[in-house]
């Protein structure tokens, strides 16, 4: 099993990695996206898994050839169980093979390892699972209208989103930060909240059904009081508030003449997100709300100098005057890019914030990922999001 390469200088070999399971789990398994970014503080790429959960990662013969014979291993079988494949049987032959495991301990972390040629052979790769106990955060959810007085109430001004739709979303929200250990519980329902109180934003009127919000990421941060009025619109007290629009707007861009759309706001000095009724699949939608969600429990946000600088896209050195973003297929993974789409279409031309190429960053095309970082790389103020988020949620209801 040789590992033939030629190397200039010098070059850290990497015969075996790791990667998020892209296909179809079993009901009840999770997926999770293993922080592969670098060596600094795990020897290897890190995953985080709750306690008692079945995981699905991928195995990767990425420098061995395909019938390579690799057999993997629970450093702790007390702490973590390999299910898949059965004990003692090598992996299946060919560029990448699944792997299955459940997690029998408490809390902290234990490694999985890769071997080479037997069961107790040279281990050539690890994955440290950090396994957590799951914290829950209770939420309200709002079906919401926005209207001017004297109203009344309309299907035209109210979110097209039932009851069983919200809980299919927040389900999925919740499949989505399960590496994190942080789970959703909405708890209360209401389908009486009507924001009737809006006020004029750039000399542009509100129109029913429309949240009426300026651009955030201004330099200075421009209030937004529609926002603020929302977030405190029937509001449920000791429960992170979920609202749902017909639509978020803001006023039209002076220079082009052009209203942009919004699909999102999340809050943390609120404690609630607004999200629109955008078109989508369950995932993509999904994301948006588990992406304002990391708004609130300081995603990204923690080191920056100003609250704008926010997303992991964010370079360290951003000014809000230059366009100097990151668009690294990393940065793409995460839950906290900027942007949901990846499309052409969904970017400005050459030279602005969004232009890149490759449009796949391991969740199929034209998606952006849903990692949450667990390293802390030095230099990158948006980084640590698992320590950062699961320390915001014990704070919350």
């Amino acid at each position: 099993m040789a590992v033939r390469r030629i190397v200039y200088k010098r070059e850290r070999i990497v015969p075996v990695r790791f990667s998020r399971c892209a296909a179809a789990v079993p009901a009840n398994t999770y997926a999770p996206d293993p922080d592969d970014r670098g060596y600094t503080g795990y020897h290897g790429p890190v995953v985080g898994v709750c306690r008692d959960d079945r995981a699905r990662i991928r195995v990767l013969r990425d420098l061995l050839d395909p019938n390579a014979p690799l057999y993997v291993t629970s450093e702790d079988p007390s702490k973590l169980q390999i299910r898949v494949p059965a004990a003692g049987q090598p992996l299946p032959g060919g560029g990448h093979a699944d792997i299955e495991f459940v997690t029998a301990g408490d809390t902290g972390d234990v490694k999985v390892q890769v071997r080479a040629q037997a069961a107790d052979g040279p281990i050539v790769a690890e994955l440290t699972v950090h396994i957590s106990r799951v914290t829950t955060i209770r939420c309200a959810a709002h079906r919401t209208a926005i209207y001017a007085p004297p109203g009344p109430r309309s299907a035209a001004n109210t979110t097209t989103r039932s009851f069983a739709g919200m809980r299919a979303l927040i389900a999925e929200v919740n499949r989505q930060w399960r590496p994190a250990g942080i789970s959703f519980n909405v708890d209360t329902w209401k389908d009486d909240t009507n924001l009737t109180n809006q006020v004029p934003r750039n000399g542009v009127n509100p129109v029913d059904g429309i949240l009426l919000c300026p651009i955030y990421g201004t330099s200075p941060p421009t209030p937004n009081e529609n926002f603020d009025r929302l977030m405190n619109t029937n509001k449920v007290a000791n429960r992170l508030n979920i609202y749902f629009v017909r639509q978020i707007q803001a006023p039209p861009d002076p220079a082009t003449g052009v209203a942009p759309n919004y699909i999102g706001f999340g809050s943390s000095s609120q404690v609630g997100l607004v999200v629109s009724d955008n078109l989508g699949d369950l995932e993509t939608e999904a994301h948006t709300v588990s992406h304002e969600l990391g708004h609130i429990l300081t995603l990204a946000g923690s080191g920056h100098a100003t609250v704008n600088d926010s997303h992991s896209d964010d370079d360290p050195r951003f000014d809000i005057t230059v366009a100097n973003r990151r668009h690294d297929l990393w940065s793409r993974r995460r839950l906290m890019y900027y942007m949901v789409g990846l499309q052409a279409a969904d970017r400005t031309g050459s030279g602005g914030r969004y232009s890149f190429a490759g449009t796949d960053a391991g969740y199929g095309e034209g998606r952006s990922g849903h990692m949450i970082t667990i390293k802390n790389l030095t230099g990158d103020p948006t980084d640590n999001e698992y320590t950062d988020a699961r320390n915001k949620a014990r704070t919350l209801p």
